[in-house]
């Protein structure tokens, strides 16, 4: 039998204070579906670099736009959806870091992508969506 998924949201304006908020919510939500230490924390960062990369690129930097989140839980994994009415994010444009030349900035896609199963980014029109996904580790390997 197919577990019912969860369906969780909320939304926030694009204040780094806020992003805080949201990923004290978004750990409490992973953590009491039975998801490890480990996973949940590896996607709470993944989310806050998602929403600091929407603050700071699609809305430039203002605290005022809108992020609209959808957290999904099933037995399998979790889905974090991030909407914003900002400017898309080009996934044709972006180069990857180069990791042999150290940078002050650059690494937030990199970061994302090695913490999360998998991400995707879609543009519509005015605005776009970052989704999230990380599925459920069979056990816990930090200790």
């Amino acid at each position: 039998m197919r577990e019912t998924a969860q369906e969780h949201c909320a939304s926030l304006a694009s204040d780094p204070l806020h992003t805080r908020r949201a990923r004290r919510w978004l750990t409490r939500l992973v953590l009491e579906a039975g998801f490890t230490p480990r996973d949940t924390h590896d996607l709470a960062v993944a989310f806050s670099e998602a929403a600091a990369n929407v603050h700071r690129h699609a809305y430039g930097g203002r605290r005022d736009g809108r992020i609209d989140v959808r957290v999904t839980i099933d037995g399998a994994q979790v889905v974090v959806t991030l909407e914003h009415d900002g400017v898309p994010f080009d996934f044709d444009r972006y180069e990857p870091p180069d990791l042999r030349r150290p940078s002050e900035s650059g690494y937030g896609l990199y970061l994302i992508a090695s913490l999360v199963d998998q991400v995707s980014f879609e543009g519509k029109g005015e605005g776009g969506r970052v989704v999230l996904v990380k599925r459920r580790s069979s056990v816990d390997l930090h200790v």
